[in-house]
């Protein structure tokens, strides 16, 4: 019994020393399919349809300033709760060039991308009354985004879809750990993102069932070039296949909406385990595997124009030319002419997207992925995170004496004044993926 007992263990370890030492296929970030790394795989390629489902759930609050000797100087009221949900098909073709060279393609359909918002349940109960008559707070000189008519709608509903912007690009494999055990795997990727979507066109008009919500239905395009470079990094050590990663995103507009495109960046972290893996001799890609991601994503969004959570409600009447000027701001009473918030420029707003601040978002994520027989790999993965704080109105340009927003014509000199701004708070993102790809 003693010697079986032995004959075990001792199998089982000279397997798992095998399994350690054997060629392995690199993490996935470090995978590139290249071509012509044998006499019986002259060509690679690789075809990838994902789904991915993205939530977002958030508060949008306003600064106000109080003027009073009794409370704080500025309080942010909570006035309107989002929900982003957006369903995407994307599909990924990867084609090997040369000897750890891929050519790539995304072209990304957006199947829905719906955008709602609710007016804030603190804020209708304790100053609306319950109702959505602005009579009351006008009166009461408590402003608001509906008060001020920023807003025109109580709540509203808007669909984008449509196909989005393209990216094109080649990754390069410096290094490749499953070539040289004594190596991690390296790779450096260029990619080109190309204005190829419609470009949104945020337009609201009142529901059919409720003057009070607005809705619409728009594209999804940016009309941007972008270039982005990436850098990814793994090491296989036995089951485990730790990985990083860094990306910058530099935009460049081409004369739509956005002007002044803002800088992305971030990188990600974490590890593959291998539960399970089949390599055939003399190859060092895997007939079967079975393994789990655990890691996280960092990304930061620099200051700049962008679309986000309120460009559709303030587009509710950009094209309204019966309104002749902003209406009375009620906190113009409590100071002079010279420090009133706002000044109209007597004629309809201009439109134009607002500057969003600095932003962090942190994800972490949680994957599993499956090879069957060499040329199929299903994929999924679930991610839940936090967006920082951040104001979706800033001034493009501040008065260097008065500190004051520059420009006083557009649209959002009512959004933009410090004592005014809207800011995005209490986020919470999550989002799913599930994908096939055709290995060849």
């Amino acid at each position: 019994m003693r010697n079986k007992i032995r004959f075990i263990v001792a199998s089982m370890l000279f397997a798992l020393l095998g399994f350690l030492g054997s060629p392995a296929l690199a993490a996935l970030s470090t995978e590139v399919i290249d071509a012509a790394d044998g006499v019986d795989d002259p060509f690679d390629f690789s075809l990838e349809f994902q789904f991915e489902q993205d939530y977002q759930w958030a508060t949008v609050s306003r600064e106000r300033n109080t003027f009073s000797s009794l409370q704080p100087d500025m309080l942010e009221q909570n006035e309107f709760e989002v929900k982003h949900v957006k369903n995407i098909l994307n599909i990924v073709g990867c084609i090997g060039m040369y000897h750890d060279l891929e050519f790539h393609f995304l072209i990304p359909v957006i199947i829905s991308e719906s955008h709602s918002g609710e007016m804030s349940s603190h804020w209708r109960d304790k100053y609306w009354g319950g109702g959505f008559s602005t009579d009351s707070l006008a009166q009461a000189g408590r402003p608001s985004l509906l008060t001020d008519s920023v807003f025109g709608y109580a709540g509203w509903d808007m669909t984008h879809r449509g196909f989005g912007d393209m990216q094109i690009g080649f990754t390069y494999g410096i290094f490749a750990n499953d070539r040289d055990p004594d190596r991690p795997s390296f790779n450096v990727t260029l990619d080109l993102e190309l204005p190829t979507g419609p470009e949104q066109n945020p337009k609201m008009n009142p529901s059919s069932v409720n003057s009070q919500r607005g809705q619409g239905t728009i594209g999804v395009g940016k009309k941007l070039v972008s270039f982005i470079f990436k850098t990814d990094l793994s090491m296989r050590f036995g089951v485990a296949d730790p990985y990083f990663g860094i990306w910058y995103k530099l935009p460049i507009s081409t004369g739509g909406l956005i002007s002044d495109p803002r800088h992305q960046g971030g990188f990600n972290l974490g590890t593959e385990i291998v539960a399970f893996e089949l390599i055939p001799e003399n190859t060092s890609e895997p007939l079967w595997k079975v393994a789990f991601d655990l890691g996280m994503k960092i990304s930061l969004y620099g200051r700049g124009q962008d679309f986000n959570e309120i460009t559709d409600s303030l587009a509710w009447r950009k094209d309204d030319s019966s309104i002749e000027a902003w209406p009375t701001d009620p906190r113009a009473f409590a100071v002079d002419n010279q420090n009133m918030f706002y000044e109209y420029a007597n004629r309809p707003p201009d439109y134009e997207l607002p500057i969003n601040g600095r932003y962090a978002q942190f994800e972490g994520v949680l994957g599993f992925y499956t090879i069957f027989y060499h040329y199929l790999m299903l994929k999924t993965q679930v991610k839940a995170g936090h967006r920082t704080e951040h104001f979706l109105s800033l001034a493009d340009k501040v008065d260097s004496e008065t500190l004051r927003p520059a420009d006083k014509g557009a649209y959002n000199t009512q959004i933009n004044e410090v004592g005014a701004r809207v800011k995005l708070e209490k986020s919470f993102i999550l989002s799913w993926n599930v994908s096939l790809s055709l290995l060849y």
